[in-house]
């Protein structure tokens, strides 16, 4: 939808007027007599008040009048469902979510349209009861296939739906009990009876690991099939790089360029290569994939890739933007083959300032594909053989690794903020399961690529400068910092006040704390009191990195916006007019457009690791882990494990010791007899207890021989004990 505010029919204005001055509700016949209209032209009323009833505007009542909603203390808006039964609204018109009891649903279902009477407060939150259901929203349920004596019924994968999807004998279309299917509803509850449905697609038997990805799958509605044309159309890009291509482009195959990816990287946008001048200076040259070349503005291969928005990852496979030959071949930088890429090459002095930016549409070809552990193994140098084996190359990486240091100095110095955030990788078993989740470390190897890939992004984007398609990260808000603010102070850390417009005394800040074991959980509290980055028609900057000008360009073959940059970049090149739109409010659609793509990718991702999270630990009940509690409530405290990266919830009431009163802005729970106390960054001995595989839950509990250990909080308190349980481990990283 377009950012400006849609335009209202003149007759819908007319209908609104008279709801107004009449002050009270209105039937038809009233509605047209105040209207004052001839027999003849009275067909468009009706037509219009329909309209205003599906966006809750005016609402239908007893007599058959129609009211207006504001005017009836009744409000329109989304239903969220929470899964302990109640539910929040929030109004379309804005304003805060309304509660709505589970007695008060009235049938509606989570993410329906819903028209709310208010019913009074309850301190500050408003209350209210669901009258009347605008839109039904849910259309189909994943979920398993179970059966109860005659009937079958689907139980629904998301937690938010509170209900079994009862499925007629008739409509099992050859579903077997067991199997996770997707059905269609085709009855709706009523007070007295379930919904129905009737099975579209069986997606597989639950044991199978494979169907945890499908069910993440269709749960986000990403489209996981190409359409034939698209198929088609991709089956026609030529595998080989024609004579003419080769001589119309600038010829970089001399140049040592080289990939550096996870073990598992199923596509390669991205190759680097160093040159260090004797006086001391560097050039960087950052290959991309030239995706613009193989994916035409308008075609079908375009349209889908714009529908997509961006390729997502899974532990099992990647549901990509681009049909997969083009992703992981065609495009593809792929080892010891020649390859068409957009190429900025960049001269950095001996103090790491840039001094020079040049772009080209280049052949490229790429020396190794090597990964972040191996290139992290030769600058560590003490495997000689290793060291041997890639001899031609070894130069070059310790070039890379002096430029790094340089580059990230300099983004130091100009306040951007270099988090260390801990990242996950999902280690299966042959049949698809997790057997573990490592923590990944922030190396060298990694900040290579990320120095390299945030310098390419920033040069581009001062080259383009305006009108452009930017990556922004606005300042943040003072509300949430404030939060933050006293979050930390109870952890023994002062934050300064002048962090909310200055990102250098959040820089200096996130260096203190970055040096004590509570480093990643502080930057992670950090994260969720700063802004989202997103994309933007309008340039905003970006707080986070400390810069004016930022883009996304290093990623065409699994982002969208990369390829619209790409398609702007080479247009400049070629001195040609760019086949996107640059007017403010095209871009500015656009962009919230991919932004809302991005988050739905991201959100994917996020529930496939969960899932492979509480499925690890479901195979480790028992088990004992050293943990670190990251977040206290009136109900528990929450325990990120060290020897896995996961986390669950010890629960009071399974300590049953002494009663514990939740103390908030401490982020405390303190016992009210022995005075035993439980904060954040303390260090606990937990044992895996029950894993819900349903709702995600991992239930810990202490393990008392160590819960009355030694422990040292946060502000250096120390408490009587039997043994210290040990220091915790190197906190790994993420980048924007």
């Amino acid at each position: 939808m377009s950012p400006r505010k849609r335009r209202r029919p003149p007759g819908e204005k007319k209908l609104l007027q008279a709801f107004r001055q009449a002050g009270r509700p209105l039937t038809l016949a009233e509605l047209t007599d105040r209207l004052r209209l001839p027999p003849d032209q009275t067909a468009w009323v009706e037509e219009g008040v329909t309209r205003l009833v599906a966006r809750g505007e005016v609402v239908l009542i007893k007599g058959n009048r129609y009211g207006l909603t504001d005017q009836m203390n009744l409000v329109a808006g989304e239903l969220s469902v929470h899964p302990d039964g109640y539910g929040f609204v929030t109004p379309e018109d804005g304003g805060k979510d309304i509660f709505i009891n589970a007695a008060d649903l009235s049938g509606a279902l989570h993410g329906d349209r819903v028209v709310v009477r208010l019913e009074g407060r309850r301190g500050r939150r408003r209350e209210g009861k669901v009258i009347r259901i605008l839109e039904r929203r849910l259309k189909e349920v994943l979920g398993l296939l179970c059966q109860a004596g005659d009937t079958y019924y689907v139980e629904p994968e998301d937690e938010h739906l509170l209900f079994n999807l009862v499925i007629p004998p008739a409509s099992l279309n050859g579903a077997a009990v067991g199997e996770v299917v997707r059905a269609r509803i085709t009855h709706y509850p009523t007070a007295h009876l379930n919904p129905q449905g009737e099975v579209l697609k069986v997606l597989g038997r639950v044991e199978d690991a494979e169907v945890q990805t499908l069910i993440v799958i269709g749960k986000f509605g990403l489209p996981d099939e190409f359409p034939p044309e698209v198929l088609a159309e991709a089956a026609r890009v030529p595998g080989t790089i024609p004579a003419e291509e080769l001589a119309r482009r600038q010829d970089l195959r001399h140049l040592p360029f080289i990939t550096i990816d996870p073990e598992a990287a199923r596509d390669f946008d991205d190759a680097v290569c160093v040159v260090k001048k004797p006086g001391g200076s560097y050039t960087l040259h950052v290959a991309i994939a030239d995706v613009s070349h193989y994916v035409a503005p308008g075609s079908a291969l375009d349209r889908e890739a714009h529908f997509r928005g961006t390729s997502v990852y899974f532990p099992h496979r990647a549901v990509h933007m681009l049909p997969e030959d083009l992703s992981t071949r065609i495009c593809s930088l792929t080892p010891g083959e020649d390859s068409l890429a957009v190429v900025a090459s960049l001269t950095y002095d001996r103090r790491g300032q840039l001094r020079r930016a040049t772009f080209s549409r280049a052949v490229v070809h790429n020396q190794a594909r090597l990964t972040y552990r191996l290139v992290q193994s030769l600058l560590e140098g003490r495997d000689r053989k290793l060291r041997a084996r890639y001899r031609p190359l070894v130069k070059m990486f310790t070039w890379m690794a002096e430029l790094t240091r340089l580059l990230r100095q300099r983004r130091w110095e100009r306040g951007s903020l270099l988090l260390s955030i801990p990242e996950a990788e999902v280690v299966l078993d042959d049949k698809g399961w997790p057997t573990d989740i490592l923590r990944v470390d922030h190396l060298l190897s990694h900040q290579i690529i990320e120095e390299f890939m945030l310098a390419a992004n920033e040069a581009v984007a001062d080259f383009l400068g305006e009108p452009s398609l930017f990556r922004v990260h606005e300042r943040p808000d003072p509300i949430k910092m404030e939060a933050f603010r006293t979050f930390v102070k109870y952890l023994g850390f002062h934050l300064p006040k002048e962090a909310n417009r200055d990102p250098r005394v959040l820089r200096d800040f996130l260096a203190q704390v970055q040096e004590t074991p509570l480093g990643d959980m502080v930057q992670i509290m950090l994260l969720r009191s700063l802004k989202q980055a997103r994309y933007a028609g309008v340039n905003l900057g970006h707080y986070g990195l400390a810069v004016d000008y930022y883009t996304h360009f290093t990623s065409p073959i699994r982002r969208y916006p990369d390829l619209l940059i790409h398609r702007l970049l080479t247009a400049r090149l070629e001195g040609r007019r760019p086949p996107v739109p640059l007017d403010p409010d095209s871009l500015e659609e656009e962009a919230r457009y991919l932004s809302q793509r991005e988050r739905r990718a991201i959100e994917a991702e996020r529930e496939m690791l969960a899932r492979m999270q509480v499925r690890c630990l479901a195979q480790r009940l028992g088990e004992v882990f050293h943990g670190r509690i990251t977040g206290v409530t009136p109900f528990g405290f929450f325990v990120s494990l060290e020897e896995i990266y996961a986390d669950g919830l010890v629960r009071l009431v399974d300590l049953p010791d002494d009663y514990y009163k939740f103390d908030e802005a401490r982020q405390m729970l303190l016992g009210r007899r022995h005075r035993r106390v439980f904060r954040l960054g303390d260090r606990v001995l937990v044992r895996v207890s029950q894993v819900d595989l349903k709702r995600r839950h991992v239930s810990l509990v202490l393990v008392e021989e160590e819960a009355a250990a030694a422990q040292t909080g946060a502000g250096g308190r120390r408490r009587r004990s039997r043994r210290q349980v040990p220091a915790a481990g190197e906190v790994p990283a993420s980048r924007e």
